[in-house]
């Protein structure tokens, strides 16, 4: 049923792209749609026994189970088409109308917009190399992602709107189609709201050595940087060269909460070569977190007037690739 639902939606040709239009009207869905829906639902509850109904349990049950798949079909199309319009006029000018990142307003984007046909998402609370979840991928269009090009749409668009584009964005690619693909319950990760105790200087004292012991210099460099011996020759998994994150910035893509570090070294992010430290126990990746933070560097306005943007990839030296070349790398 999803997969006929997704099929028509992109058969259909584009007519209300609005490449321009960041601004989301809040149009209702064709008033006939919903119509359909309400009378299927009625329709529901017209179905159920009353007293004195000669027909039998079984047929009837069969019955609202029949119209029950037909609302949920009806309720998905009228989600799927409110989604699509707000992703073509919100979305689709920097992640492109099919999805692939490559909007008008992409170029020069660095990062570049998430590919949405590969079904690739850094930021979730599931395991290393699953799916996110709904609720992950709500997240991120709520509350953006800082550093980045990818504004919050957080009191712009409604929740039932962010819900649904993202029931939109899934249909780009198959993985959210195949339930051998999706994450089992035992994949969610459940992130604790409350630490099991309070940041100190003996706890991240602790974290330093954790992040020497895990070889996190190599990547993020001795003050935490993002300038570790390793830092020019990264590239995620389509081989686009990727820089280390610096730990001294005041932001981090997908929150600098506690939790959400706490998150990154549980889960890992998907496609880069950043790992899941869920090797470590849970207190050590609180201990992890703690020092992290203790790298935040306090700047002055002409520090950030002048630096450069932090979330910029790192082309790598010249002296890198001889040094690759010449080690047969």
């Amino acid at each position: 049923m999803g997969s006929e639902v997704t099929k028509e939606f992109h058969d259909r040709p584009n007519r209300d792209r609005a490449a321009h239009a960041f601004a989301v009207r809040r149009e209702r869905v064709p008033i006939r749609i919903e119509r359909v829906v309400a009378i299927a639902g009625l329709a529901v509850a017209l179905s159920i026994p009353v007293s004195g109904w000669s027909q039998d349990d079984e047929s009837v049950e069969e019955t609202v189970e029949t119209l029950q798949a037909e609302v949920g079909r009806l309720n998905r199309t009228v989600q799927l088409q409110r989604g699509r319009k707000i992703y073509f006029q919100a979305c689709s000018p920097c992640h492109g109308v099919r999805g692939d990142g490559k909007g008008p307003a992409a170029r020069g984007f660095d990062p570049a917009p998430r590919n949405f046909r590969r079904g690739v998402y850094k930021f979730r609370t599931t395991v290393s190399g699953a799916l996110p979840i709904d609720t992950d991928l709500e997240h991120t269009v709520r509350e953006g992602v800082p550093g980045t090009e990818m504004v919050r749409w957080k009191g712009v668009l409604s929740d039932r709107d962010i819900k649904a584009v993202v029931q939109y964005v899934k249909t780009f690619s198959p993985y959210f189609e195949d339930p051998d693909s999706l994450p089992l319950p035992e994949d969610i990760i459940e992130i604790p709201e409350e630490r099991p105790f309070e940041p100190s200087l003996a706890s991240a004292a602790v974290g330093r050595q954790i992040f020497v012991d895990q070889d996190c210099l190599k990547c993020h460099g001795e003050s935490g940087q993002g300038d570790g011996v390793e830092a020019d020759r990264l590239v995620d998994d389509w081989d686009v060269p990727i820089r280390p994150a610096d730990l001294t910035q005041p932001h981090f893509k997908n929150g600098r909460l506690d939790s959400d570090i706490f998150r990154v070294f549980t889960t890992g992010l998907n496609g880069t070569p950043m790992p899941a430290f869920d090797d470590l126990s849970e207190e050590q990746r609180w201990q992890l977190v703690d020092y992290i933070q203790s790298l935040e560097q306090k700047q002055g306005f002409l520090f950030w007037l002048f630096k450069d943007n932090p979330n910029q990839v790192r082309r790598p030296r010249p002296e890198a690739r001889v040094e690759d070349a010449e080690s047969g790398g």
